[in-house]
């Protein structure tokens, strides 16, 4: 599918990076999120999905709104943090779009400045997440979209599923994309404590 049947706001972006078009995959995750309804994927967190992801994020947050992420995106580890964040940046470099990090190996002081300064996207892993939200570090009140990356591997870990929830019942009311590759004995109750209602979908 051509960006522009898709999403304007995209297509010269995603040009000038080299793109050519959407892939299957990515044009499913696209219309699911665009329904704007919760949801629980199954699917493998791979660099197609990410990318479609990415492409998301920036829907959601096209332009600067000082102050005010628009999206806030839970992965497992510092590590998966770092890459996502590097690979956002070098998509949408041509863009005014900020993107930053919150993750327990980096100096929370310098990322929650970085983060109150304004950014747009803020990609994290729970425990720095809850650390800089508790600081009044991060602010909500704009938040379209939560991105929960491998919830099987968040629900292996009770204070790490409870460091989410903490986040998530203060939120306001916004779009959730929970992914996993996989079932797990804790994300049914998981996804039904963060959202009032889900639906299920695989790609």
């Amino acid at each position: 599918m051509k960006f522009e049947e898709l999403n304007s706001r995209l297509e010269n972006v995603l040009i000038e990076s080299g793109r050519e078009g959407y892939t299957e995959k990515q044009e499913k995750l696209i219309k699911l999120s665009k329904q704007g309804k919760n949801q629980l994927i199954f699917t493998s967190m791979d660099p197609e999905l990410i990318d479609g992801l990415h492409f998301i994020s920036f829907m959601r947050a096209p332009e600067m709104l000082e102050g005010s992420p628009r999206v806030l995106w839970f992965t497992p580890s510092w590590e998966s943090a770092r890459e996502k964040v590097k690979s956002f940046q070098n998509l949408m470099k041509r863009s005014d779009v900020t993107i930053e990090i919150a993750d327990d190996k980096g100096k929370i002081i310098e990322q929650r400045n970085a983060i109150f300064e304004g950014a747009e996207v803020i990609i994290g892993n729970p425990k720095r997440l809850l650390e800089i939200y508790n600081q009044n570090g991060i602010h909500v009140n704009q938040l379209s979209l939560v991105i929960i990356d491998q919830a099987d591997t968040f629900c292996k870990d009770p204070l790490i599923l409870q460091s989410i929830r903490r986040i998530a019942e203060s939120l306001p009311k916004c779009q959730k994309l929970i992914f996993s590759e996989g079932t797990h004995h804790r994300l049914e109750d998981f996804c039904e404590d963060i959202c009032n209602f889900y639906e299920t979908s695989e790609i």
